[in-house]
C-alpha cells in the first residue's frame, strides 16, 4: 500500500460492518493490522464482490495464514479464481494452510493447467490427501469427509494413547473424537478425551473404547451422512470403506454447509434457477441456469392459455368469467405450492416411503378440498351478491373446489412422480405444477360456465 495514503481509523464495534460494507479503495485504506485482526467471513463477503485483481491486492495485505482462511470462507470457484492468479509460491503456501477437505474443494475448481502447477509443488503428503478426497463425487461422504482426525491403536495403553495424541496435535487441529483402529486399520471403537483422561492407568483402548455410532461408507450420500449425524447428535461422523478401515470423518461443520447448500439448491431449483446460482453471478451464467426452464414453463402455460381459446364466445357473453378465472388460478396454485412446499422437505428428511405415495396424495386432495369449500363458498357467495346470480357463483364454487381439490392431488404426485424416476423432485416442480393447475382450472371453470350458463 502506499504510505501516503491515509488510513481509516475503526472502531472494534464497527469493524465488520465496514469491511463488509466497503469499497475496494476503502479496504485498500484501512490498516494492516485491522484487516489481520477482522473476521474471515466479513472480509470473504467483501471480497466476493471485487474483481480477482483487487481481491489479490487485499489478501497481499494480510498474513498468508489469515489469507487462506478467509479463501476457505468464500465460494470454491471464487477461492479457485484467486489462487489461479496468484503467483506460484503464494498460492502453494495458501493451499498448505487449507484443511485437506476445503483444499480439494477448491483444487477441484481450478483451470487445469493451474491445478498441474500449484498441486506439483505441494508437499507428497498434502498432494496425496487432496488427490484421495478429489477421487470421490463431491456429493458422497467421501467427497464432504476430512482426513485429518486422532486414531489410535487398540492395543495401546493409556500412557501411550496420551503421548500419542500429544503428537497428534501437530497435524490435527481440531480433535472432537479419539477413534481406536486394530492393525489392519479398520475402525474398532471411539474414545472421548474425558474418558481417555480418567481411565486407570494401563489400561488398554481396547478396555476403554465404546461401540461406534454413525458410522458412513465412502460412497454415502452427502444428505444421508448429514441426517445422520442430526439422528446421533455428534460433532463428527468417521467413514470407512467397503472394508471397514477409518478413511477420513465428517465435521459439524461441513453438514452445517451441506445442510445450507441442499436447502438452497432445492429452493432454487423448484423455481426454474440454477441449483447453484447467486445472486452475484454474471449475466451470461444466470442466463444460462433460467432460461431453458422459462422456455419449460412458456410452453406449459401455452398450454392452458389455448384452453381459453375454446371458448371465447362465453367470455366475451359473460365478462365475469375473464374476471374470475386469474382468481380461481391462483388460489388452486397456491394450494399445491403449499403442498409442494411440505412434501419437498418431507422427501429430504427421509419420511416418506414409497407405500406412503398413494396415501399422501389422496390426504393432500382431501386438504385441497376442504380448503376449496372453505375459500369457494366465501368466493362464490361474493360473486352472487354482486352479479345478484346465485348460479354464477355456484359455478365459482363448484371450480373452486375442483381446482384446489386436483392442485393439492398434483402438488404431492408431481414431486413423487419425479422422485420415482430418479429425477431431483425439486427440479422445477412450481413450473409444471403451476402448468398442470391453470390448465385444469380454466378448462373446470370454463367448463362448467358452458354448461350451467347457456
Amino acid at each position: 500500500m502506499n504510505d501516503a495514503t491515509p488510513e481509516i481509523p475503526t472502531d472494534e464495534l464497527d469493524e465488520d460492518q465496514m469491511i463488509l460494507e466497503a469499497t475496494f479503495e476503502e479496504l485498500m485504506r484501512i490498516a494492516e493490522d485491522v484487516l489481520e485482526e477482522s473476521s474471515d467471513v466479513a472480509l470473504a463477503r467483501a471480497l466476493t464482490r471485487l474483481e480477482v485483481d483487487e481481491r489479490r491486492e487485499i489478501l497481499r495485505r494480510v498474513s498468508e495464514a489469515k489469507a487462506s482462511h478467509v479463501l476457505a470462507e468464500m465460494d470454491e470457484e471464487d477461492a479457485a479464481e484467486v489462487l489461479g492468479a496468484m503467483r506460484n509460491s503464494r498460492a502453494v503456501a495458501m493451499l498448505e494452510e487449507f484443511d485437506p477437505d476445503d483444499a480439494a474443494n477448491v483444487v477441484a475448481e481450478l483451470e487445469d493447467d493451474d491445478r498441474e502447477r500449484l498441486m506439483s509443488n505441494l508437499e507428497p503428503e498434502t498432494a496425496e490427501d487432496i488427490n484421495l478426497l478429489l477421487s470421490y463425487d463431491p456429493e458422497t461422504a467421501g467427497g464432504v469427509m476430512t482426513t485429518e482426525f486422532a486414531v489410535l491403536k487398540i492395543g495401546q495403553t493409556i500412557e501411550e494413547a496420551i503421548q500419542d495424541i500429544r503428537r497428534q496435535r501437530e497435524e490435527t487441529d481440531t480433535i472432537y473424537y479419539v477413534y481406536v483402529v486394530d492393525d489392519s486399520k479398520r475402525l474398532a471403537g471411539v474414545v472421548s478425551l474425558r474418558e481417555l483422561l480418567l481411565a486407570r492407568p494401563g489400561a488398554l483402548m481396547g478396555d476403554i473404547m465404546q461401540e461406534v455410532e454413525g458410522v458412513c461408507r465412502l460412497h454415502d450420500d452427502r444428505e444421508k451422512v448429514a441426517y445422520r449425524m442430526a439422528e446421533f447428535n455428534l460433532a463428527a461422523l468417521p467413514v470407512v470403506d467397503e472394508t471397514g478401515e477409518l478413511i477420513g470423518i465428517v465435521t459439524h461443520d461441513d453438514v452445517l454447509d451441506i445442510i445450507q447448500d441442499e436447502a438452497t439448491e432445492d429452493l432454487q431449483k423448484m423455481v426454474g434457477a440454477g441449483g447453484d446460482e447467486s445472486i452475484l453471478d454474471s449475466v451470461g451464467e444466470s442466463l444460462m441456469k433460467r432460461n431453458p426452464w422459462l422456455v419449460v414453463n412458456l410452453l406449459t402455460i401455452s398450454v392452458a392459455a389455448a384452453v381459453i381459446t375454446f371458448y371465447e364466445e362465453q367470455i366475451a357473453h359473460i365478462t365475469i368469467l375473464a374476471v374470475m378465472m386469474p382468481v380461481i388460478a391462483n388460489l388452486g396454485g397456491n394450494t399445491g405450492a403449499q403442498t409442494l412446499a411440505v412434501l419437498i422437505r418431507s422427501l429430504a428428511v427421509g419420511e416418506i416411503q414409497p407405500r406412503d405415495t398413494w396415501a399422501i396424495c389422496a390426504r393432500e386432495a382431501t386438504k385441497g378440498f376442504l380448503n376449496g369449500v372453505a375459500i369457494g363458498m366465501i368466493t362464490g357467495t361474493a360473486v352472487a351478491l354482486w352479479k345478484q346470480d346465485w348460479l354464477v357463483g355456484g359455478v365459482v364454487t363448484t371450480a373452486m373446489i375442483c381446482t384446489m381439490t386436483f392442485s393439492g392431488f398434483a402438488g404431492a404426485a408431481i414431486p413423487l412422480t419425479l422422485k420415482k424416476f430418479n429425477f431431483d423432485p425439486a427440479q422445477s416442480s412450481s413450473i409444471f405444477l403451476t402448468g398442470v393447475v391453470d390448465m385444469v382450472g380454466f378448462l373446470v371453470f370454463l367448463q362448467l360456465a358452458t354448461w350451467w350458463l347457456f
